[in-house]
């Protein structure tokens, strides 16, 4: 004699089943226990502090030292002036005037033809590339 098991019954067994599953599969998920906390580092912020400043003016880095300064433009001369200048061979920005370049080395003067750098104390004037002229266009010199 062979037992043919209803659909209804079936369909019960399978759910109940299924339920099971989820129950199993969820209690697991937030029963189980949280990972432990990292621990400290040894560093709080995570750099190390050293003084690199001895060691860098033996490679001709430090204070003082010469840097590559092309000046692109200039925005306006005088004691608030400003120039637009590329600084060892990265992208040219805008300074203004005092505002330090690299390490002892500022921006101390905007000069009509170039600017002034301040290194270490030694004043360096560096000339604005002077573009040959375009033709088509006239320099207009203004009425004195």
């Amino acid at each position: 004699m062979r037992v043919i098991p209803s659909l209804p019954r079936l369909s019960t067994f399978v759910a109940l089943l299924v339920l099971a599953a989820g129950l199993g599969v969820w209690g697991a998920i937030l029963l189980a226990p949280s990972p432990p906390h990292a621990p400290p580092t040894a560093v709080g912020d995570g750099a190390l502090q050293t003084d690199t400043g001895p060691v860098a003016g033996w490679f001709g880095t430090g204070a003082g030292a010469k840097i590559q300064v092309v000046v692109a433009g200039l925005i306006a001369a005088g004691p608030s002036g400003s120039a637009v200048l590329a600084i060892d061979g990265r992208p040219a920005r805008a300074y203004a005037v005092g505002t330090q370049l690299a390490e002892g080395v500022t921006l101390a003067e905007v000069l009509g033809g170039g600017v002034v750098l301040d290194q270490g104390g030694e004043r360096v004037e560096v000339q604005a590339t002077r573009l040959p002229p375009v033709d088509g266009i006239r320099s207009v010199t203004a009425p004195r």
